[in-house]
């Protein structure tokens, strides 16, 4: 069956901000419900407290808006423009991402590349090329979102993936849950005016000015009380730390993950990853993701890396480990 979210070809646009609109017109966002990202890579795993939406090696993002506060009675006609508004944090691999609509309902804490919802279809999407990090782009997405005021149930969002024509592309959007460049993904909506304005009332009278009531007085200030004693300090607690290192062999054009365990009784507190040696060949080697791994996080760094050369490169994870009475995950 054709997918009734097929946004068709669309102009796309780098640069901000949003376009002028020709006559009266009222402009206003549609706020962020729910962002999140799955990774065909890990089935399982939902990924929507993470600061950043993946697309591209495995990964695809999910947004949807919600258009509660648009003005009563608002109908498709009288939208002028929407354009999503998305901050590109970094950049994996340059190339191009489609945006395509979606025809199910999901929730941003729960939903996995194992139930996330179907999509309109690879190649009928609007495709925008995405080159550096540090910018934004604005997505003409118009058509669609006069959809969705037609047909309020029908708004499940977009998704974000690596375009057919670029299929290693690799791009990292700000999410909602980024605290540190806070460019959360939006809609920018603008609506044709309902009409002239009419003309202002007449002014009414000034009331009369109240009387000024008498001041308080002050109260008395209160002694300070005596500084208690300094309790003795207590003894500084041990810090073992453990490095613990893996060493693989990544074959030439090729993606994989690999993790460095913590040892029993350990906690992992930081890590890295890239080419095992300190020469050329390392420019070979992209990190895709590297950090806690998602299902096991206290115990395992993972790191997802691709060569893009012809031939294998050694490279090597490591994870930095230490003792702890106790480990709290926010």
């Amino acid at each position: 069956m054709k997918n009734k979210h097929h946004l068709g070809s669309a102009q796309w646009l780098v640069a901000l901000p949003l376009a002028l609109c020709v006559g009266p017109a009222l402009a206003l966002d549609a706020p962020l419900a729910a962002d999140s990202h799955v990774n065909s890579l890990l089935p399982g795993n939902n990924f929507g407290s993470l600061p950043t939406l993946n697309v591209g090696g495995g990964a695809s993002a999910l947004l949807r808006f919600d258009l509660a506060t648009l003005p009563a009675g608002t109908t498709a006609a009288r939208l002028v423009k929407a354009n999503l508004i998305l901050y590109v944090n970094r950049v994996g691999a340059p190339g191009a991402i489609e945006v395509l609509g979606l025809n199910g309902a999901w929730a941003e804490g729960s939903v996995t590349a194992a139930n996330q919802p179907p999509n309109a279809g690879a190649g009928s999407g609007i495709s925008v090329p995405v080159g550096a990090a540090n910018q934004f782009l604005s997505v003409d997405l118009t058509s669609l979102v006069k959809q969705w005021i037609s047909n309020p149930g029908s708004n499940f969002g977009v998704a974000l993936q690596a375009a057919l024509s670029a299929p290693a592309t690799v791009a990292f959007f700000d999410s909602k849950e980024n605290t540190a460049s806070a460019h959360v993904a939006r809609l920018d909506l603008t609506l044709a005016d309902q009409g002239p304005k009419g003309d202002p009332g007449a002014p009414g009278a000034t009331g009369a000015i109240g009387a000024t009531g008498p001041r308080g007085l002050t109260g008395n200030t209160g002694a300070t009380g005596p500084q208690g004693a300094q309790g003795v300090q207590g003894q500084p607690g041990p810090v073992n730390l453990t490095y613990v290192s893996v060493t693989e062999t990544l074959g030439g054009n090729y993606w994989a993950g690999y993790t460095a365990s913590c040892p029993a009784n350990t906690y992992l507190t930081g890590g890295g990853c890239g080419h095992r040696d300190n020469n050329s060949a390392q420019d070979d080697v992209k990190v895709n993701y590297a950090g806690p791994r998602p299902d096991s996080p206290t115990r395992n760094y993972q790191c997802n890396l691709r060569n893009t050369s012809g031939d294998s490169r050694a490279i090597r994870v490591w994870a930095i480990c230490a003792s702890a009475s106790s480990v709290t995950l926010r």
